[in-house]
């Protein structure tokens, strides 16, 4: 681990500047009730931004992190995202900023009809956690290349969404490269409360020697979404519930404010 230097703090301070700029140039509210979530805790869904709308997030975790990111749809089907952020941001000590920004890149190649669920594919660089300097990879990797199905029920108990994809992270950790797969399930309770589940094999992150993971038991994460403004939700979410992690002793946790606008075309 490193202190971070002048490009990453210089990075930082940019996109928390395009953070007002993006919100001060929406003119048309979304529902975010009736947004299709983009990623469950850690593992992207197939949902993506519509053209002419964008999201802006931040994430406060452990030890003073912060994580702020910026996506946009681009085009019908297409969304592209950049994210940034640090650890000892809050308090005293030196900030560690992260190694690179974050970005993420989605395209829908198949839109969910009632007998196909939607299919996309992309690339998210963007881990969770801290910044691994020696290890070169953050506490929860990056999913990397991707591709995901997601499908959503509707009943009158409420809405119901599964989603499963693979991933190769081919960026972070030189020693533990190799595909993976994730799984995970959302749940409406009604229109302001969603629950959240995923679990990942973590087949690129278990080997004992070099690896973060403890044996074969994957990483479980779970979490909570409540809209409370037409634009404005708030998720809390729990990393780990298995304890899998050699780096951490216990359960992690975050929160994350999420805002959606339109842009006027």
């Amino acid at each position: 681990m490193r202190h971070a230097n002048g490009f990453t703090r210089a990075a930082l301070i940019v996109l928390l500047a395009l953070l007002p700029l993006a919100a001060g140039h929406g003119q048309v509210a979304d529902d975010i009730t009736s947004l299709e979530l983009l990623d469950l805790v850690v593992n992207p869904t197939a949902g993506t931004l519509k053209q002419g709308q964008y999201g802006i997030d931040v994430r406060a975790y452990g030890e003073g992190g912060l994580l702020a990111g910026v996506s946009v749809g681009l085009f019908h089907r297409f969304m592209f995202g950049v994210s940034y952020g640090g650890e000892r941001l809050l308090g005293y000590r030196d900030p560690v900023g992260n190694e690179l920004p974050g970005v993420i890149v989605k395209y829908r190649l198949i839109e969910e009809s009632m007998s196909l669920p939607a299919f996309t594919f992309g690339f998210q660089m963007q881990g969770q956690g801290m910044w691994d300097t020696d290890a070169e990879r953050y506490l929860y990797k990056a999913p990397g290349g991707f591709a995901v199905l997601s499908r959503n029920w509707t009943s009158n108990f409420g809405r119901f969404g599964a989603h499963a994809g693979v991933n190769f992270n081919a960026i972070e950790d030189k020693n533990e490269r190799g595909w993976d797969w994730f799984a995970g399930v959302d749940f409406s309770l009604n229109d302001q409360l969603v629950l959240l589940a995923e679990y990942d094999l973590a087949l690129d992150d278990n080997k004992a020697d070099d690896g973060f993971g403890e044996g074969d038991y994957g990483y479980l994460n779970a979490g909570a979404r409540f809209a409370f403004a037409q634009s404005l939700a708030i998720q809390v979410d729990f990393y780990d519930l298995l304890n899998t992690s050699a780096e951490t002793s216990g359960i992690g946790r975050s929160i994350k404010l999420i805002y959606v606008e339109r842009f006027t075309l």
